[in-house]
């Protein structure tokens, strides 16, 4: 008698398109409820109507104040949750694979320090309030992105980047940053207030969408640039030594993971704030869901860190409008991390 056939695997493209349709529409109603949270809702007859009318360009109706609250002060910062929610999740995910490390998250390599101190300076010379916020997010891009050039070149010896050396680089250089961040905020005066309250990690007041574009069009440069190294991500996971033997060019590997995983972290930090344990436990949960397959893993993990960010926005808007974000997900991932730590040290 034959044996019964064993059902087979369904493939990589058919895995992810179902996951990516799945987690998708997860993620549009997530947007759309959290947007319509609040002391007004707005019926979804409104939200629709007017969005017919701003793609024909005729005038609001008589709902127009409710789809201004809608399109102009709720959505923006739940696109923008969702965006930093992608990047800090993706960034996480490359960086745990690259490091072999589950315990690495984005900010381990002093990025978020150096968009940090760009950030407090705009503020503390009053430059932040300039295009909507969008100045203030390019410096402290731009800072990060200056930091991160600052920690590979301490890193690198020999023409190679030592990963262990990369770890102490971004510890040196974030502590020094930070110090910096320090000096700044004994100076910021009235502005001390301002610079503490985004350190701590908020979308608070984030309603502009010239803010929200220059954020979508950094994080998503920079996670698709990062998910084009899933395949080797996957071969370095055999050994260093192994994967160059399968063909894979490692240093650039590390470069370019290194690269652009800080620089997307960069991009999240200038518009947010340090909003941390987000990079570090949605990529586990991700990993236990779908396995460590980075070519599945990441586009899961940057989904699901979207919709998680927009709901715990959308918690901390329920317990104040000013409720940092950040203090909510160091509250939900800190018991995470010292169960991950205490299992790594069994």
């Amino acid at each position: 008698m034959t044996p019964p056939a064993s059902p087979q695997r369904p493939s990589l493209l058919a895995r992810l398109s179902l996951l990516v349709a799945g987690l998708g529409t997860f993620l549009g109603a997530t947007i759309l409820l959290a947007s319509n949270i609040g002391a007004e809702p707005v019926p979804l007859a409104v939200i629709a109507d007017s969005a017919r009318s701003y793609l024909s360009g005729r005038p609001l109706g008589d709902d127009s104040q409710l789809a201004y609250i809608f399109w102009h002060l709720r959505l923006p910062r739940v696109a923008l949750g969702a965006l930093v929610g992608t990047a800090l999740t993706v960034a996480g995910g490359s960086l745990q694979g690259l490091l072999m490390n589950p315990l690495a998250d984005p900010y381990l390599v002093g990025v978020s320090a150096g968009a940090a101190l760009g950030a407090s300076a705009v503020t503390v010379l009053h430059f932040g309030h300039l295009a909507g916020g969008a100045v203030k997010c390019l410096v402290a891009f731009g800072s990060g992105a200056l930091t991160m050039l600052l920690v590979l070149w301490l890193a690198r010896s020999q023409r190679r980047i030592q990963r262990n050396a990369f770890i102490l680089a971004g510890v040196v250089v974030g502590s020094f940053m930070w110090a910096l961040v320090t000096l700044l905020m004994t100076l910021a005066g009235q502005d001390l207030q301002t610079v503490v309250f985004w350190l701590m990690g908020s979308l608070y007041g984030q309603l502009d969408w010239r803010v929200v574009a220059v954020a979508a069009l950094l994080i998503g440069i920079g996670c698709f640039a990062l998910y084009a190294y899933a395949r080797d991500l996957n071969l370095l996971a055999l050994g260093e030594e192994q994967a160059r033997h399968l063909g894979v060019e490692t240093e650039k590997l590390k470069l370019g993971v290194i690269m652009f995983a800080a620089l997307v972290t960069a991009a999240a930090v200038s518009v947010s704030g340090i909003i941390g344990f987000v990079g570090l436990v949605i990529p586990h949960i991700a990993r236990k869901l779908v396995g460590p397959d980075h070519r599945v893993l990441l586009p899961t993990a940057g989904l699901l860190g979207a919709s998680f960010l927009v709901w715990a926005d959308t918690l901390a808007r329920a317990i104040s409008e000013m409720f940092p974000v950040g203090v909510l997900t160091a509250v939900l991932g800190a018991p995470f991390f010292f169960y991950l730590l205490k299992r790594r040290n069994r």
